[in-house]
């Protein structure tokens, strides 16, 4: 089911919280300020864990973190009529915490996932919990997110795992390019493929470009190419291997 939005964390951050952190070169905030902001996505495929759930769809989302916490609320608007008529409205509320220890970033969240993510999937409503750690490599952050499913498909499990590199290359621009790979328990599969099975489910690699307007406002076009590898759910999904693209605008306090 932004990705779903949570695609983007390392491993699998909403864009709110892709776009709030900053890379490891600025300061960082302190803790204790209060800081907010919102995005819009425009993306030309809606894709979640290598599964193609949408055409072009528009995704805002906001959020609001402090001490520590962030709050973030976001949709996915269905822009065409091939799946379900356009302005499908699918959406979700995200609560995590985050803090670092010694090098390691470690978030805990907890998202609730509201409306018909696509017409093939059964329930409208769920909800995941989830635990994400990174640690820097090098020039590299190696990336771990690891998902539970506690309402509709209960027992439902999706891991992902791989490295994230990002460079300053202008004063007022940042590249971030990343690879992953994923992988899933049976019930996952059965519940979002029909494929009663576990198994290493994609691998895939993101590229962005972020322009920082000032010190609050940016805009990011950004590339993601994934690829299904087991030989049976590549069997039930058309397509199986998938480019997509977009461009976001936001601003952040």
């Amino acid at each position: 089911m932004a990705s779903r939005q949570r695609s983007a964390e390392a491993g699998s951050e909403t864009p709110a919280q892709s776009t709030d952190k900053q890379s490891d070169s600025q300061a960082p905030e302190p803790r204790d300020t209060f800081t907010y902001g919102a995005e819009t996505d425009f993306n030309s495929r809606y894709v979640w864990r290598g599964l193609l759930l949408d055409g072009p769809v528009e995704q805002p989302s906001a959020w609001i973190s402090a001490f520590g916490f962030t709050f973030t609320a976001w949709s996915n608007v269905s822009l065409t009529n091939g799946y379900g008529g356009a302005g499908l409205n699918a959406g979700g509320l995200t609560l995590a915490y985050e803090r670092e220890w010694e090098k390691l970033r470690i978030e805990a969240a907890l998202e609730a996932y509201m409306g018909r993510q696509a017409p093939d999937i059964e329930s409208r409503n769920t909800m995941e919990s989830s635990l994400s750690l990174s640690y820097p490599a090098g020039p590299f952050r190696i990336f771990t997110t690891h998902a539970f499913d506690v309402l509709a498909y209960r027992g439902s499990y999706f891991g992902e795992a791989g490295l994230e590199y990002e460079k300053q290359v202008m004063k007022s621009a940042e590249f971030t390019i990343s690879v992953r790979s994923g992988w899933a328990s049976s019930k996952f599969n059965d519940a979002y493929i029909g494929v009663n099975k576990s198994a290493f489910n994609f691998v895939g690699a993101e590229g962005s470009l972020t322009f920082y307007w000032g010190s609050r406002m940016y805009f990011r076009p950004h590339i993601e190419f994934s690829s299904i590898t087991d030989r049976r759910l590549r069997g039930q999904l058309a397509p199986a291997d998938i480019v997509t693209f977009g461009l976001a605008f936001g601003l952040r306090k």
